[in-house]
C-alpha cells in the first residue's frame, strides 16, 4: 500500500461509515478502546477476501423464492421491558445489583439464533462454566436473547428455562461492558439477578446457556 493510498482508504471508510451501525453497541465500544487491533482485524478481513470457494445460490426447478424484506435495526432497551410493569410479563423484585448494573441498558442488533441449554454435572464456579463453553465469547450472551425466552414462558409455562425455582445462568455484559454473571429463576413471577463473576457458585440442578456457535 502506497502512503498516497492511505488517507484515500480512511476517506472511503468515512463514507461508507453507515456500515458499522450494524455492530453491537459492545464491539463498537470494543473497536473505540482498541483501534490498533481493530484496524489489524480489517486488514486481515481484506487480505483473505478470496480465500475459500464463493457460495452459489442454490436453483430451484419447481419452488420460487419469496422475497424477504430487509432486517430492522431494532433498539431493546432494559427498562421498556425487564423493568417496565406493562411489559406483558409479571416480573418480580429483581436484586439491586441488576438495576444498577443493567436497567439503563440498550442494545442493538442482538442475534437471532437460540441459545444451547447446557446442564452442569457437578457444582461449578463461573470460571470453570465459561472455560467449558469455550471461552467468554461463547459464553456471552444479551438481555435481548434472555427477553425473548422469557417471554415464551411469560406466565411460567413449561420450556427451555427452568421455571422450578432453580436457576437460569447467563452471561451478560453490563453499561460498563463488564462480564457478569445473570441468572434468572421463577417462583410466582421471574426474577432476576446478577452478581459479579465467581461471588457465587452454582448447583448441578440449575441451567446454562450460551452462544450457538
Amino acid at each position: 500500500m502506497t502512503a498516497k493510498q492511505t488517507p484515500i482508504l480512511l476517506g472511503r471508510f468515512v463514507e461508507h461509515q453507515d456500515y458499522f451501525n450494524s455492530l453491537l453497541t459492545e464491539d463498537a465500544q470494543w473497536a473505540i478502546q482498541n483501534p490498533k487491533d481493530a484496524a489489524a482485524l480489517c486488514v486481515t478481513a481484506i487480505k483473505n477476501r478470496t480465500n475459500g470457494a464463493p457460495k452459489t445460490e442454490r436453483t430451484y426447478q419447481i419452488l420460487r423464492p419469496v422475497a424477504q424484506p430487509p432486517a430492522t435495526n431494532r433498539s431493546f432497551r432494559a427498562d421498556d421491558t425487564f423493568f417496565n410493569k406493562k411489559s406483558g410479563v409479571k416480573m418480580g423484585e429483581h436484586s439491586s445489583n441488576f438495576k444498577n448494573w443493567y436497567a439503563s441498558k440498550t442494545e442493538e442488533n442482538a442475534p437471532e439464533g437460540m441459545l444451547v441449554p447446557l446442564t452442569p454435572t457437578q457444582n461449578v464456579s463461573d470460571k470453570e462454566i465459561i472455560a467449558d463453553i469455550g471461552g467468554e465469547e461463547k459464553a456471552e450472551v444479551t438481555l435481548t436473547e434472555i427477553w425473548r425466552l422469557i417471554e415464551r414462558q411469560a406466565n411460567g409455562e413449561e420450556g427451555i428455562l427452568l421455571n422450578n425455582g432453580r436457576a437460569n445462568i447467563f452471561y451478560v455484559r453490563d453499561v460498563n461492558l463488564v462480564l457478569r454473571a445473570v441468572d434468572v429463576y421463577r417462583n410466582d413471577n421471574w426474577l432476576v439477578h446478577a452478581s459479579a463473576l465467581d461471588d457465587y457458585g452454582w448447583h448441578s440442578d440449575y441451567r446454562v446457556f450460551s452462544r450457538n456457535s
